[in-house]
């Protein structure tokens, strides 16, 4: 499997068994993007080459930069803490987006994706995984972190 990106070997594998094990379960994860939420893309996880192959370059940029920045444009229309954003387009492709400031991740789903799966499987061991790393950003650009419930850590 190829896999673009600046991230340690250790962390692109365990992502890569991660989309494995959910993967397993029927989950539906195609490929996993990771960029900060300033929209600059640090790795992306291909489900296998095939898949790697089969998405076009164009979207998948525009994934990561356009994205990214959603959670600073969705605040001005007052919402609360952003989390997650999850998209579908026609019968094709659905698409969740994660917000783990500084980084978001984008995961790309087949149709029909099983949602069970990806939620209670996926998106807690993505947090646990992507924990140092965020950790480690925000102490990098010394900002304070905040929890998924909105309190200072």
């Amino acid at each position: 499997m190829t896999s673009v990106g600046i991230l340690p070997e250790s962390l692109q594998t365990a992502l890569h068994e991660l989309v494995d094990r959910v993967n397993a379960s029927d989950g539906g994860v195609r490929m996993i993007l990771l960029s900060t939420s300033e929209g600059v893309a640090l790795q992306r996880i291909p489900a296998s080459e095939k898949e790697d192959l089969l998405l076009d370059e164009s979207l998948l940029q525009s994934l990561e930069s356009t994205w990214a920045p959603a959670p600073k444009q969705l605040a001005l229309l007052k919402l609360k803490r952003i989390q997650q954003v999850t998209a579908e387009y026609s019968e094709k492709t659905s698409l969740i987006h994660l917000y783990y400031s500084p980084v978001v991740v984008t995961l790309i789903l087949e149709p029909n994706p099983n949602f069970g799966v990806i939620t209670s499987t996926c998106i807690p061991l993505l947090e646990t995984i992507l924990e140092p790393l965020c950790t480690t950003l925000l102490d990098a650009l010394h900002i304070t972190p905040i929890s998924t419930s909105g309190t200072i850590l």
